[in-house]
């Protein structure tokens, strides 16, 4: 089983609301014409717009799912935001946790189109790091991690790929077995 984590493409608010930008729009439209080489059994979106329209450039067959919405940032080590719901924390760690845990009790390829902090949050689950990911871990816009369950366990197995698309390098050949 792999997660290709994907994390939405550049964006910029418009009426309130972060949508892609022009250049999020040809980002994923490069994106996406990597990815259908990849055998992808079930897609799912943030129930956010920016996630859903680049979920929407590879696929209008996807299930669009609240759990992962971007999480508090603390959760990854950033710093807390005046005027936060004191309950955001437990309540975004619950979502997230709940979506994980159902993930990767299943078999196959799952793209996942979110947000950064929540992937930055997955990933922590697996590398179990006390650093803070909020500074250290780099997820650029239009970039890919993945995620692999095998007999042996979780394992990462790319964090923040994106420099190989640009490149014209195949996903499937350089990250996969």
């Amino acid at each position: 089983m792999k997660l290709f984590l994907i994390r939405h493409e550049h964006t910029e608010v418009i009426n309130g609301e972060a949508k892609l930008s022009e250049k999020g729009i040809l980002q994923s439209k490069k994106l996406t014409k990597k990815l259908r080489d990849l055998k992808i059994d079930k897609i799912y979106s943030s129930d956010l717009e920016r996630a859903k329209e680049t979920a929407k450039e590879y696929s209008e067959n996807f299930v669009e799912d609240k759990r992962l919405r971007e999480v508090y940032r603390v959760l990854v080590g950033g710093p807390k935001k005046e005027g936060t719901s004191p309950n955001r924390e437990s309540e975004d760690k619950k979502r997230a946790d709940d979506f994980f845990n159902e993930i990767i009790e299943n078999e196959g390829n799952f793209a996942i189109f979110c947000h950064g902090n929540i992937i930055r949050y997955f990933l922590n689950k697996i590398i179990k790091s006390k650093e803070n990911l909020w500074k250290n871990l780099v997820l650029d816009n239009c970039s890919i991690s993945i995620i692999e369950k095998n007999e042996n366990g979780l394992f990462i197995r790319g964090i923040n790929l994106k420099g190989s698309f640009e490149e014209g390098m195949e996903l499937e050949n350089v990250y996969l077995e």
